[in-house]
């Protein structure tokens, strides 16, 4: 994530060619203002100047010496704040219904949708330049939502092999082209071996505010999302014994929630063995990756986690599974190159 310590946010992406329009962000929910920056910024590079700010009295300033043509700004601010501000377009970021004070020229806009319908609903009335730069996002964002969509599932009965770190590749390589998020569902996920250490909120915070009816979960999602290494993730829950306290109604209810309000559209699950629901979540998945080494005793794990699977009534998982041969000692090169396969599914892949 962009970390912002100043009350105006400028980053100018410049114009491949002739001048870049202003495109402003003015919002008080920092991360997902910040969130909704980078990934803008990154599908339309080379065809705007971006800017983002917090603070509406800074975005009046500037307004007065550069023209704003493309601004989206918060609900937050007063009716009469915002009508201060010219612009070319201007959309209000609203939450869940559109508020009676606004005027004419604000067009109302969900905060919570894909970037790809957000990119349309923008750019509609732009330069042919950028309706074609917005058509190559989109044609490439429909050819990996034909192999990828909803979860992900990465589960192995062999452990040690490198499937987190195949899991947060495979994050990255997903959200060059569609809006992925990283969750880990495991009671002791090490993560802070691969990310920063978070001491803040984590999974357990918006699965408590899941509960509390005062509390407006949708928006607290933005408010918990972190970004490493091009990859988007929540903090998973720190504590072994409250991560076995969560039954597999509230993970569903949780991914219900992320995949059906936020922007995201992939969550790749990075399970373990102590998740309640284990083979429910596998089974909700639309592909499930186990990795394994070609080793004896990791065949006989994963030949009775296979056994398993069909004794129980989940055999449907197997169909849906595809075996990732891990090298070991575990290469970080091939394993990238093995993550940025999964859009393909090539028929060499053994399937279960």
């Amino acid at each position: 994530m962009i970390a912002a310590k100043f009350r105006i946010m400028t980053i100018e992406q410049r114009a491949v060619r002739g001048t870049a329009e202003n495109f402003v962000i003015c919002d008080t929910q920092k991360s997902y203002s910040e969130n909704l920056f980078r990934r803008l910024s990154e599908k339309l590079s080379g065809y705007f100047q971006f800017h983002v700010f917090h603070d509406i009295e800074n975005l009046k300033i500037a307004a007065k010496s550069m023209q704003v043509n493309i601004l989206l700004i918060g609900e937050e601010y007063g009716k009469e704040d915002r009508d201060e501000i010219p612009a070319r377009q201007k959309y209000l970021l609203i939450g869940e219904k559109i508020p009676n004070e606004r005027s004419p020229t604000e067009i109302p806009f969900f905060r919570y949708q894909s970037v790809s319908s957000m990119l349309k609903l923008l750019l509609q009335e732009n330069s042919e330049v950028q309706t074609h730069q917005i058509q190559l996002v989109s044609d490439r964002s429909q050819t990996v939502k034909a192999n990828v969509n909803g979860l992900i599932g990465i589960y192995s009965p062999v452990h040690r092999i490198g499937k987190t770190r195949f899991a947060m590749r495979m994050g990255r390589v997903l959200s060059e082209s569609i809006p992925t998020l990283y969750l880990n569902l495991e009671g002791y996920s090490g993560l802070n071996y691969y990310l920063p250490e978070e001491s803040g909120m984590n999974l357990g915070d918006l699965l408590y505010y899941m509960k509390q009816e005062s509390i407006n979960p949708v928006w607290k999602i933005s408010t918990l999302i972190s970004h490493m290494n091009g990859v988007d993730y929540i903090a998973p829950i720190r504590a072994e014994q409250d991560f076995r306290e969560v039954t597999k109604e509230e993970w569903n209810q949780l991914l219900d929630l992320i995949l059906e309000k936020s922007i995201y559209k992939v969550i790749i699950l990075d399970l373990g063995d102590t998740v309640d629901g284990l083979y429910d979540l596998l089974g909700r998945c639309s592909k499930v990756y186990t990795p394994y080494i070609e080793e004896g005793a990791a065949k006989a794990k994963l030949n009775q986690y296979e056994e398993n699977l069909r004794s129980a009534g989940y055999g449907e998982i197997l169909k849906k599974t595809v075996r990732r041969r891990m090298g070991k000692p575990r290469n970080p090169v091939a394993l990238e190159a093995s993550a940025s396969k999964i859009t393909e599914f090539p028929d060499r892949e053994r399937k279960s």
